[in-house]
């Protein structure tokens, strides 16, 4: 127990998370010796900065190997994902980030906090929503009611449904907006700069948590026949109006706090590249994202360098192109929740239900040029980007501004859009349809739902 509570003072203090490898087997399933060991502070700050570990680690890797942003090599063991190749073993240190840190943080914060502190509460809620949900779309069934239960003798929770834990996500997320609409004299203390994300801005975290219920809403477009029209309500009671709206990962660039992408690419140089898809994607369309998005390669001179990815079979070829500086500086934050994300949702939203989608969809498209370019977008390119307005190029859209994100993946399986072919040079020759059980739940819970074949759909995706 001691050892959790320091591991949440050495996380939120210096950033060492981001670099770690280690595995911390059920510590989700431990709790501290009083409410007095941590302090809301540390708590909150732990969940963004493990948050910030997940959106750019291994989770966000896997998925956009699989739809085809990046690609793994022959070199280090992503040559495997690549291949589709993943073992219950290589999942097991994600899934203890999510359990041992975030999200047994958000149950202390709620657990002990809530009354005094309800917007570092309602923050804390948020964090547990977006992580709670990178489990379930992976893994499907995951715990959660029971899974913080271990002072009560419960040491192996039973998992719920995914079914179930879309409709903890929704309840979750309406707690949060209720905690920070409370006033500001509920709370004994605010957050302030132990908020890396907003500053403690209460307004903001309230319009990421309705886009994140329009984000979920949508998801189940193939189980609930009132997705789209549920979608719409929670965008426009959102009133995210621009990409300072935007709840992004901070990356300090200390030696123990630099963007993941840019220190992923230091210590295991040539592990990963960009997919070719991706890169044909914005080259065809002139995309002035391009540049952004995508390092130049590097050839042997004289030979120019040009952006260049690598198509699924070849895990060989190590000279194409990484991930551009947008991304992948030592201080470039990435979205996790974003105004583009919302306008594109608004865009499919409508369109589903019949109604006028291009504005929403240039919209979408114009937040993200400028957020990675700086630039904004000319009219000529929102023009040519959106002269279509169907569910396969409002996807396709979606899939190129995204970039890093889980959500093209998602999106690809729910949807089936953009259209990619699979790794033909793969055993199976279909792209995983999620991540196996991980061998330390397989192992050490006899309540897990165990699923090992990857191309198994979770419940959400039908088709």
């Amino acid at each position: 127990m001691k050892k959790y509570i320091k591991s949440i003072i050495l996380t939120a203090i210096g950033f060492s998370l981001l670099t770690s490898c280690d595995s911390e087997l059920d510590h989700f399933n431990e709790n501290p010796n009083s409410p007095i060991t941590t302090t809301p502070t540390l708590l909150l700050s732990a969940m963004e900065v493990s948050t910030f570990s997940t959106h750019t680690g291994g989770l966000i890797r896997t998925s956009n190997i699989f739809d085809q942003h990046l690609a793994g090599t022959s070199v280090g063991q992503l040559g495997d994902i690549q291949r589709y190749i993943v073992s219950e073993q290589d999942v097991n240190n994600e899934w203890n980030t999510l359990y041992g840190t975030t999200l047994i943080s958000g149950h202390i914060l709620s657990r002990d906090f809530a009354v005094h502190y309800p917007y570092y509460n309602g923050i804390g809620q948020i964090l547990t929503a977006i992580n709670l949900g990178y489990a379930t779309d992976l893994w499907g069934d995951v715990p959660y009611d029971e899974a913080f239960r271990a002072d009560e003798g419960n040491k192996t929770p039973k998992y719920n449904t995914q079914q179930e834990i879309y409709q903890r996500l929704q309840t979750i997320l309406d707690e949060a907006i209720v905690n920070l609409s409370k006033s500001v004299s509920s709370n004994i203390s605010v957050p302030a700069n132990d908020d890396y994300i907003f500053n403690g801005n209460t307004k903001k975290w309230i319009q990421t948590a309705y886009v994140l219920k329009a984000r979920f809403a949508l998801r189940l477009t193939q189980v609930d026949n009132n997705a789209a029209k549920k979608a719409l309500e929670y965008i426009n009671a959102s009133g995210v109006s621009s990409n300072d709206d935007d709840a992004n990962t901070f990356f300090p660039g200390t030696s123990n706090g630099l963007n993941q992408w840019y220190a992923f690419d230091r210590s295991r140089a040539n592990y990963l590249k960009v997919g070719a898809y991706f890169v044909n994607s914005l080259q065809n369309s002139n995309d002035p994202r391009l540049s952004f998005s995508i390092a130049l390669n590097k050839p042997k001179p004289p030979i120019v360098p040009i952006y260049v990815g690598n198509i699924p079979e070849d895990l060989d070829t190590t000279s194409s192109s990484y991930i551009g500086s947008a991304f992948a500086s030592a201080t470039s934050p990435v979205g996790i929740v974003t105004y583009a994300e919302a306008k594109f949702i608004e865009a499919e939203a409508k369109l589903r239900l019949g109604q006028d989608a291009k504005s929403a969809l240039q919209q979408a498209v114009g937040a993200s040029v400028l957020k990675i370019t700086g630039t904004a977008a000319t009219s000529q390119f929102l023009a040519s980007a959106t002269a279509t307005v169907d569910l396969g190029n409002i996807i396709k859209q979606k899939y190129l501004a995204l970039f890093l994100t889980m959500e093209p993946y998602n999106d690809y399986r729910r949807t089936g859009f953009p259209v990619l072919i699979p790794n033909q040079a793969s055993n199976k020759k279909v792209i995983p349809l999620r991540l196996p059980t991980p061998s330390d739940e397989r192992q050490y819970n006899p309540n897990a739902t165990v699923v090992s074949n990857v191309t198994t759909n979770v419940w959400w995706d039908k088709e």
